[in-house]
């Protein structure tokens, strides 16, 4: 988290009342100063504590008595992930209260206190405590710390050294809500908290029981597992390695994935109604994903030399590039792999020859408009493969986009692009609808073949269309040959049904309250649903990119095993 300091401003929490807020400044925290060597004329005016800020510390003093005795710098605003708000120190002298890493955060308007990491004074000296112990003594916190920290009940309890910390779930009639927003209060052996932090202030939010669907006519738990096994909640998929090692043959793997994925919404993608027992999936927008079957023309898409780097571009994108300065040069990757990149255009003056993949579009300002035109090509340096071949010429539509137009163009390439023969491919639009951006991966036995780690944007072949005109604007190419990899036989593996079972018997569904695809959004209404317990088994939080297969929680198709990646 984020941190800067204002004029500091220490005072005696034991000493804290809410009239208390104006109070005497030490000098801003640096290595050199002293601030009992200050002059009269060199001290800074008293700062005032904002009262929110004098009523939370007071509240948090009266819930941890080992703060009674510190001092408390006040920091100032702080800006994070999740916790946004107005910070202070705590210390066992002013000077070390500067120092100090003890630290509390709190709502700028309300003075809720929204996280608090402390190290108490003394060791600690009695017994060590059992889990049921600790998860009273931070129960008892957080009930006394708001009214709404009786809706939540402890879910998991996580030891980090002589720590525990107490994962809490907020619920409304006793169904938890699966809002992603968990209480965390960390507690030491001997009983004594140290440590909070609630996101976004979830806490403290408002919610009315009133506003919650009653579960009186929702499915029986046993009704719903039939209907979750009749959803196919899994779908099979081949999964190639990420990174590829650069050997051959490559050799895939079958798993079951959840379809939807696991944690990037607000329930997981196979979670059902409560009530109609439908997925809850089928509602959100996905993009359009096609079935193909294409027939290759097998030609050759490979350039050792300028001259055949020039055909290349001219065939794959329509440019014409003979007039444009190119910049030549071979990069070695961790792989071992050579990569040629051949890169046409003006550039501005200064830009080093590595450095122009990273400026295409921008052009000096005395380059005619014929020539404002930059071309990528990336081919494997040995065999001259084809990798990525990119054209940009700085103009970008603004426009909803001819999307007929586009898919033509992209499946004629798609053509091209594939080796000899009939292949079926996964044909995925993921540019919205001001732009064409195609990605088109293998089907093999019925089964769609991905990396490990493919992300939404990449695929096998990728075809980026201009939107002013439905001309190629890029090609890439992933390794490695297609032809030479080994897919197991789905007869060998376990059944689709064997998987669901699996994976129910790991977590078995669960009924909580879900809402919509924008949580942050006001007058969102809440669901009953059933949902894998995966969800409320652990914090989790969507902060990445999107890949294509969500491997949070899979099923090994040759073990029958459940897997979760953390």
């Amino acid at each position: 988290m984020g941190a800067y300091r204002k004029s500091a401003a220490v005072f005696w929490t034991g000493a804290l009342t809410a009239a208390s807020l104006l109070v005497s400044p030490v000098a801003a925290a640096n290595p050199g100063s002293q601030p009992h060597a200050e002059s009269a004329q060199g001290q800074k005016a008293p700062v005032p504590v904002p009262a929110p800020v004098s009523k939370g510390v007071q509240h948090l003093v009266r819930l941890v008595p080992e703060l009674a005795s510190r001092f408390v710098i006040y920091s100032g605003p702080v800006d994070g992930p999740g916790i946004s708000g107005e910070a202070v120190t705590f210390g066992f002298t002013r000077a070390g209260a500067e120092e100090s890493r003890d630290k509390a955060v709190f709502d700028p308007q309300t003075g809720d206190l929204l996280s608090m990491e402390i190290t108490p004074e003394q060791p600690n000296t009695g017994p060590v405590l059992g889990d049921q112990q600790v998860i009273a003594k931070a129960s008892a916190f957080l009930s006394r710390l708001h009214p709404h920290g009786l809706s939540y009940h402890p879910r998991a309890v996580t030891r980090q050294g002589e720590l525990r910390t107490v994962r809490f779930v907020r619920t409304i009639r006793n169904i938890p809500l699966d809002d992603g927003y968990d209480c965390f209060v960390t507690v030491d052996q001997s009983g004594r908290i140290v440590g909070f932090r609630t996101f976004d202030g979830a806490l403290y939010q408002k919610w009315s029981p009133a506003s919650f669907p009653s579960a009186q006519r929702i499915m029986s738990p046993a009704t719903a597992k039939q209907r979750y096994v009749q959803s196919h909640p899994l779908e099979p998929v081949y999964l190639l390695p990420s990174p590829y090692d650069g050997r051959t043959p490559v050799e895939a793997r079958l798993v079951y994935a959840i379809r939807d994925g696991v944690v990037r919404g607000p329930h997981s993608g196979s979670a059902l109604d409560a009530v109609k027992g439908s997925r809850l999936a089928a509602s959100r927008q996905q993009a359009e994903v096609r079935t193909l079957t294409v027939t290759g023309t097998g030609e050759a898409w490979t350039a050792r030399t300028e001259a055949e780097a020039q055909e290349l571009v001219r065939r794959a994108l329509g440019a014409d590039v003979q007039k444009l300065p190119v910049t030549v040069y071979t990069d070695a990757r961790d792989s071992g792999e050579q990569h040629r990149f051949f890169i046409w255009g003006f550039f501005d003056e200064g830009v080093g020859d590595r450095d122009k993949a990273y400026a295409l579009g921008q052009f000096p300002r005395d380059v005619s408009p014929a020539l404002r035109i930059h071309v990528l090509l990336e081919t494997d340096a040995a065999s001259g493969r084809l990798i990525r071949v990119v054209l940009d010429d700085g103009l970008h539509g603004g426009r909803p986009t001819d999307k007929k137009r586009d898919w033509a163009a992209a499946t004629a390439l798609l053509e091209r692009l594939l080796p000899a023969g009939t292949h079926k491919l996964r044909v995925q639009d993921t540019g919205g609808e001001n732009r064409t951006w195609i990605t088109a991966d293998p089907v093999v036995n019925g089964i769609p073949v991905f990396w490990e780690d493919e992300r939404e944007e990449e695929g096998a072949y990728t075809i980026s269309v201009n939107p002013l005109d439905g001309s190629i604007k890029e090609v890439s190419l992933a390794l490695p040959d297609w032809a030479a990899i080994r897919y197991p036989s789905p007869a060998a593996a376990v059944s689709e049904q064997q998987a669901v079972q699996a994976l129910l018997a790991a977590y078995p569904l669960e009924l909580v309250y879900v809402r919509g695809d924008r949580p942050h959004t006001d007058g969102q209404t809440w669901q009953l649903a059933y949902d894998l317990s995966f969800r409320q088994s652990r914090s989790h939080c969507f902060c990445g990119v999107e890949t294509k297969v969500d491997l949070t929680v899979y099923v090994d198709g040759q073990t029958g095993t459940v897997v979760v990646r953390e």
